[in-house]
């Protein structure tokens, strides 16, 4: 046999002999070409194709495929989604269109056009979005097409999130600060300086923790009440793709951009379990970034979508 096979194969053997991280208990290829954007719900998930242009809602329990959907612009393709917690709306968005659905008919509620679109997600409802533009993040009423706030920033705004409770927001941006909002007032209560470009952001479902991560740096809470650091997660040089509270703000779990997943006790700050996803290729150098996350209804169950397309479950 040649030896210049038997190096690269006798590491991918010791390597998998190596890793004895959980198995997942299902795992489904969603999408087969890939997935280039993800949201999920506890019984939904919707993908964008990399290649095809269009979103697809799946229901999780049995898997089915509920609904595609098609904006105008098939070159490009829907580059975000969202999915509302009480799973009646979803929200898709190319560059330069946002697209606001009904889940339960899969009808066309209204199409909006706006420039340079970099982030989306809804509120619990589904009656408001938040979206990263240009230099700002505007918090837009849907059901009446007007913008109630605008979110200045200096750079792009590249992630957003709206809390369960609706009356907070979190953007982060390129200009490296993420930003927490009163959704009362429209007032800006904390800014936060990072090193690099904002990676993640996210609010706990109490409203108590936001959590920041930009690229190469730290897991960050903060407190929501007094804007100081709470506390600091993994690793010095970490890059988060997602990111999920579980619904008794007890429990964190991050997905990272090299395909592994962690799962965070908040109070005590230690990863309680990680998971490797499934890879393409057992004997190539793979990797696929770990694009949506959501703990189950009673927070025993993790489900994640990566970017080469797998749905897969975990158990806690």
């Amino acid at each position: 046999m040649n030896k210049c096979f038997l190096a690269p194969l006798l590491c991918a053997l010791l390597l998998g002999a190596c890793d004895n991280t959980p198995k997942a208990s299902r795992t489904y290829k969603l999408v087969p070409e890939g997935v280039f954007s993800a949201s999920l719900s506890k019984n939904l998930a919707l993908t964008s194709s990399t290649t095809r242009g269009n979103a697809s809602l799946w229901q999780l329990k049995p898997k089915q495929l509920l609904h595609t959907w098609q904006h105008t612009d098939e070159k490009n393709g829907i580059l975000f989604t969202a999915i509302s917690d009480n799973e009646q709306y979803a929200l898709t968005a190319e560059k330069e269109s946002l697209a606001w659905w009904r889940i339960a008919d899969g009808a066309l509620m209204n199409v909006w056009y706006l420039p340079n679109i970099n982030a989306i997600t809804l509120s619990k409802d589904g009656q408001f979005a938040l979206i990263g533009l240009a230099d700002k993040a505007i918090y837009y009423s849907l059901q009446h097409g007007q913008t109630r706030y605008a979110f200045k920033h200096q750079s792009p705004v590249v992630k957003v999130d709206i809390s369960a409770s609706n009356q907070l927001a979190i953007t982060g941006s390129s200009d490296k600060t993420a930003k927490l909002w009163d959704l009362n007032t429209g007032e800006e209560k904390f800014s936060w300086s990072h090193h690099s470009k904002l990676s993640t952001v996210a609010i706990s479902p109490d409203d108590k923790y936001a959590l920041t991560n930009e690229g190469l740096g730290t897991i960050r809470l903060w407190k929501t009440q007094t804007g100081k650091l709470y506390k600091q997660l993994g690793p010095k040089l970490i890059t988060l793709s997602s990111a999920a509270f579980s619904d008794n703000s007890k429990y964190l779990v991050a997905g990272r951009v090299s395909q592994r997943i962690d799962l965070w006790n908040i109070r005590s700050g230690e990863i309680i379990n990680y998971w490797r996803p499934k890879k393409d290729s057992f004997w190539k150098p793979t990797a696929a970034t770990i694009l949506a996350l959501t703990f189950s209804a009673n927070n025993r169950k993790i489900y994640s979508i990566a970017s080469n397309g797998y749905l897969q479950l975990w158990r806690k």
